[in-house]
Parts: C-alpha cells; structure tokens; sequence
C-alpha cells in the first residue's frame, strides 16, 4: 500500500446535522483521520473525500440533509462522498438514489468510515473501530462527551430507537479516560451526552447510574464543569438533583422533555408520564434555586390535537417555572405508529401552534434573562458573538449567553461573570479578574 506523502496526503470534508452525539461522532472521525496525515478542509472547499453525518428528526431536516449532498457535489465534483448518520440508517434507499451519493453508512457502520476512507486511499492503518476518542473539540469552546448509545423507549411519533437501536452504555472506565484527556488539554467545560441518558448504567454490570458517572467524574478531575444534555423527566434522580445543589461544577441547567401538555396527547405519544408528575419533577428542580435554567421541548400538532388540548396545553407550560423551550412543528416518521394516526393536524394549524409557543418561550427567556442580571456566574467564554463583534459570548451555568469585553486568550475558559445589564434581548456584563 501507498505511504501517505505531500504529494498522495489525501483531503477530507465533513459536516454534521443533529444532535451533540452527531458532532462527538463526527470529530472522532475527523481527529482519527487528521491523526493519520489526511488533510482537513472546510466544507464548501475541494476535497478529495466528503462525510456527510446526517440527522431525521424532521422532513425540514431530512431535506437539509439532501442539500447538504448537492452542495458538496457541487464544490467537490471529483470527490467520494460518503453519507452517515440517522438520515443513512433509517432510509438508506432514498440517499442512494441520489446521483450525488458514492457511498451511504448507517450508524452502525460510522465507526469504520476511517477504515472504510484509509482503504479507499490506498494507506495501510491499523483497525479504529470502537476505538475512536478525542483530544479536543475543533470549532468549539466545550467538549460533547458520548456517554450513552441508543433507546429503548418507544415513542409514537420518533424514528430514532430504529436509526440507533438499542439503549447501550459507555464504560465508566472509558468515559473518565477521555474526560481526564480532554482536561489535561485545557477543555473546562463538558457536556454530556447520549440518546437517553437517564438510562445510563442500566445495562452495564456495574449498575453505575448516571449521577453515580457524575460524582466519579467530579471526584477524578479538578476543575472542569460537567453539563448535561437532555433528560427524561422520570430519569431526573434526587442524586442528580443533590449534586446540582452542593457544587457549581455541575451545570445549574436541565434540559427535560414535556413534548405536550395534554394527559391524552401524552398517552397517545407513548410518553411514561402524565402531566402531574411532570409539574411534580420541574417544581422540585426550582425549589433548589431560582437561577436554575430549565429547557423543555414541546411538539405542536400531533394526531388527535384539538384546540382544546392544544390549549390545555398552553395553560400547562405557562404555569411552570420554565426558562425557555424548544418548540417543534409534528413531522411524519416514516415507520413509526404516529404516521397513521388519525387525527392528523394540518401543516398551516401545526405551525400556527409553534409559533404561539415560540413566542411564549421568548417571554419566558427574556424574563429570566432580566431575572439574572445582577447576579454572578460561572461562565465558559465561547468566542467572538460575531465576526467583527467587539464582544465574546460568555455561556452561564444557567444556559444564559452573556456579552463581555475580553481577550482572546480566555477563550473555552470558565470565569466569574457579573451580569450588569439586559438590553434589547441580550445580556451584558463584564469578566471579574
């Protein structure tokens, strides 16, 4: 085989759609192939090899996914291009049939793309597979750490338990060992991250649960913050709930979950919940504080939503302490039970809904927002707000984007922030020295 020289270094581009665990998996494969010689290129730019890491929450972000292949056809017509993801695993025979398509790997296979490119290339390498970790974190300030692999739910509505197969955990062993790396090179803020995380441990031997992976984590480094990504609201454990409580190295923020406010809507969702002990959960994560972030997702529009329970509910999201929400339109899953419910809502009242809960979501940000100024936080500092901004971004433990005044130098830093002031929809403040 070909030693990889100037002349024969290959190039590659990759770009991702999705969720946190996508971007994990996508800079395992970019860092596996840079650590090999390959050339790395942004994307739009010529390259040799094209991976695209795909997402299907939604038909919007089905039809992304697609453009994303044209335009890199477009700048790279000589190119392989190679399509990843859960886009790839769920409906393969779609992207196939793109003329713009080489190759299509479900998520099953996204371990062997480095193989899969080092054999295409001509190179010899020895097997990655199941072995592929970061240093780093290219283009951000934290770190998206994989601590969990797919879900056992069964959601009406959701294709992902088919795109990523059954709920798998990480070794403790393995997840310290790249949390201790990713450290030692100077990253102090990680997220972690999952399809379900609350589920963590469950499978493995140990029985570790997940805020007993916190506090080991927490007890074998020194300094770094520990944020979680989304968490169902029966997985939010009084564990969890207590290191929230007595340190500020875990991230003062949850993400949990609603997707309606009905009773029956939830039945039909195949949500493990009722309304009543959703309201329970979220009133004891703010009894520990009010300057706790908490987020919730919410989808409009699913079969069998009426106007009166759409209005239910409304009412039901206003009278929670939430801090903002992630609102999303109903989107037909090929395969899953909620494509054939009847009941089917129409895409003009769908999207009328979203954008009633959208812009009760704003309100409930810029009320809290205003509610933190004054206050001090921890908080990592994520560059430039934007190109030839006079600012940095600094993100709160609260999940609050502060404007500060600083150099460069503290970028991916953690910091004491004082919040002086909320303007025009955003917060501003200064770094404390």
């Amino acid at each position: 085989m070909t030693e990889i020289n100037e002349e024969t270094r290959p190039s590659f581009s990759i770009t991702t759609f999705g969720c946190k665990l996508n971007q994990y998996e996508s800079e395992c494969i970019r860092q596996a192939l840079v650590g090999r010689d390959w050339d790395f290129r942004p994307f739009g730019e010529e390259a040799d090899y094209y991976i695209i890491n795909t997402c299907t929450v939604t038909g919007k972000t089905d039809s992304r996914c697609r453009n994303a292949v044209r335009r890199a056809r477009k700048a790279a017509p000589d190119s392989t291009i190679i399509v990843t993801g859960c886009y790839a695993e769920t409906q393969a025979e779609i992207l196939e049939k793109m003329t713009e398509t080489d190759m299509v790997i479900g998520n099953e296979g996204k371990e062997s793309i480095v193989n899969i490119l080092e054999d295409l290339a001509g190179h010899s390498c020895p097997d990655v597979t199941g072995n592929l970790d970061i240093a780093d974190f290219y283009g951000h300030s934290r770190a998206f750490i994989k601590v969990q692999e797919g879900c056992d739910a069964s959601c009406t509505y959701c294709i992902i338990p088919r795109a990523r197969g059954k709920s798998r955990s990480i070794p403790a062993d393995r997840v310290l060992g790249q949390v201790k790396k990713l450290e030692e090179n100077g990253i102090e803020e990680i997220v972690l991250t999952g399809i379900h995380i609350g589920r963590y441990g469950k499978d493995l031997e140990s029985g570790l649960s997940l805020d007993g992976l916190i506090e080991s984590l927490l007890a074998e480094t020194d300094k770094l913050r520990i944020r979680l990504s989304s968490i169902e609201v029966s997985e939010v454990s009084d564990g969890i709930l207590n290191l929230i409580s007595r340190t500020d190295r875990l991230a003062p923020h949850l993400h949990i979950p609603l997707q309606s406010g009905d009773d029956d809507i939830l039945l039909a969702m195949n949500r493990p919940y009722d309304t009543s002990f959703f309201r329970e959960k979220i009133e004891a994560v703010r009894a520990i504080s009010d300057s706790i972030g908490i987020g919730t997702d919410i989808i409009t529009g699913f079969p069998g939503e009426d106007v009166s329970s759409f209005r239910r509910t409304n009412e039901f999201v206003r009278s929670l302490p939430l801090t903002y929400f992630h609102v999303f339109s109903f989107s037909k899953r090929p395969g899953t039970p909620a494509e054939s419910m009847d009941g089917q809502v129409d895409p003009d009242t769908r999207k009328a809904r979203s954008r009633k809960l959208i812009k009760l979501g704003k309100s409930r940000k810029r009320e809290f927002m205003r509610f933190r100024t004054g206050s001090r936080e921890l908080a990592v500092i994520q560059g430039k707000a934007k190109r030839h901004s006079r600012f940095s971004t600094a993100l709160t433990g609260s999940y609050c984007e502060v404007s500060v005044s600083c150099p460069s130098s503290l970028n991916g830093k953690l910091v004491p922030v004082d919040i002086t002031h909320y303007s025009r929809g955003r917060l501003y403040g200064r770094v404390v020295s």
